[in-house]
């Protein structure tokens, strides 16, 4: 089981690599206006798993949330209107529909997002060793949510803290 969620969780980690860069390539010199990084407010995302693309559109719909130009058939990615908070979610297989939802903060402290996972999905989130590159922290675990087994990664930097929803199977 152990074995099971690190490779799950390895496979998330790689997920958001590829979906972050993806999103932030471009030119090097990109004028970026300066943010407050410190607070940001926590977002619970579309969690409804197998859901169309449509439903999550309409979940979104309504708020401050911006589809972003980089959104595909793959992956719906979502900005809120302080550029301070991304959603992406991904769905990848045929007729999966919602396969896992991410929530990106700008934000230089981590903990507040982490006590906040842990308090709504009651929840503790182990610090997974095993998974971390120099500078980076990932936390893990497992939670009932909307009747289902949810696995939750948190991937924490100096800058971001990302926070990954996904079916553990």
């Amino acid at each position: 089981m152990k074995k099971s969620f690190s490779s799950f969780l390895m496979a998330m980690v790689a997920i958001v690599c590829v979906t972050t860069f993806t999103a932030c390539g471009g030119d090097d010199d990109d004028d970026v206006p300066g943010q407050d990084t410190g607070t940001v407010t926590f977002y619970e995302p579309c969690l409804e798993f197998g859901s169309s693309r449509d439903h999550v559109k309409d979940f979104m719909s309504g708020g401050t949330w911006q589809l972003m130009e980089e959104s595909n058939e793959y992956v719906q990615m979502y900005s809120n209107s302080q550029n301070t908070t991304t959603v992406t979610y991904s769905f990848i297989g045929t007729g999966k529909g919602l396969t896992m939802s991410t929530v990106t903060y700008i934000t230089y402290n981590a903990q507040p997002i982490v006590t906040e996972v842990e308090r709504r999905y009651k929840v503790t989130l182990k610090k997974d060793t095993d998974a971390t590159q120099p500078g980076d922290t990932v936390y893990g675990g497992q939670a009932t949510i909307n009747g289902r087994t949810i696995a939750i990664m948190i991937h924490c930097t100096s800058a971001t803290a990302t926070v990954i929803y996904g079916r553990p199977d």
